[in-house]
């Protein structure tokens, strides 16, 4: 009777044992990911000069992408929040480090002072970005959609705005998806396809004599 006893307990034992094994094993591992800076600074940079101070405000982000898991589309209007690929870091917080350290690649004179800054900043102007969609879509290429807008240091009016629509697409071997990292790659690209276009739109406003207006106008701008 003993004996059976430690049997049955030892083959009870064993059995939780293994169903503890299988249970880890199929428990997926969460994976995180962060954006990065890769743009790189223009070939004919000229010498050091003095340098420029521009101010770069929070992202905007819709609600749905304002979040710890990496959201993407499989259909129009549908989306998959995946709880085992995540940001390492908040959404807006790494778009406005990425974006920021692009934008000192790509202007290598300028600094970029991400709010808030010290109200003694001589600011070039500021920087305002609204993303209305980031991630992979359906068809397997990766979107980045929304608009920024070049603002004076003191008041509200648009020194220059832009929408943008940017693409990307993974080189995917023949029948297998997109895979987080390629994606996350992807966005990266993006990010700093965006900060191109603010670069040039900031290299392309007047000389900073002639978009500053007389004292006694910039009230009346704000």
């Amino acid at each position: 009777m003993r004996t059976r006893r430690l049997a049955v307990l030892g083959s009870v034992g064993l059995a939780l044992t293994l169903a503890g094994c299988v249970s880890l094993k199929r428990t997926p591992e969460a994976r995180f990911f962060v954006l990065r800076s890769v743009a790189e600074p223009p070939a004919a940079a000229g010498a050091p000069g003095t340098t420029v101070l521009l101010g770069l405000l929070p992202v905007v982000l819709p609600g749905y992408l304002d979040r710890p898991q990496i959201a993407s589309w499989v259909a129009p209007g549908e989306l998959r929040i995946d709880e085992y690929l995540r940001w390492a870091e908040p959404l807006d917080v790494g778009l406005n480090r990425t974006l920021a350290a692009n934008l000192e690649a790509l202007m290598p004179q300028s600094r970029v002072l991400r709010a808030p800054w010290p109200s003694s900043a001589r600011l070039r102007c500021r920087v305002r970005v609204e993303l209305q969609k980031l991630g992979p879509q359906p068809s397997g290429e990766v979107l980045l959609q929304g608009r920024f807008a070049l603002l004076p240091a003191d008041d509200e009016r648009r020194l220059a705005a832009r929408p943008v629509s940017l693409e990307r697409r993974p080189l995917v071997p023949a029948g297998a998806s997109l895979d987080a990292a390629a994606g996350v790659d992807a966005m990266s690209e993006l990010v700093a396809d965006l900060a191109r276009e603010i670069a040039a739109a900031i290299s392309a406003l007047p000389a900073e004599s002639d978009d500053v207006p007389p004292p006694g106008d910039a009230a009346a701008h704000r």
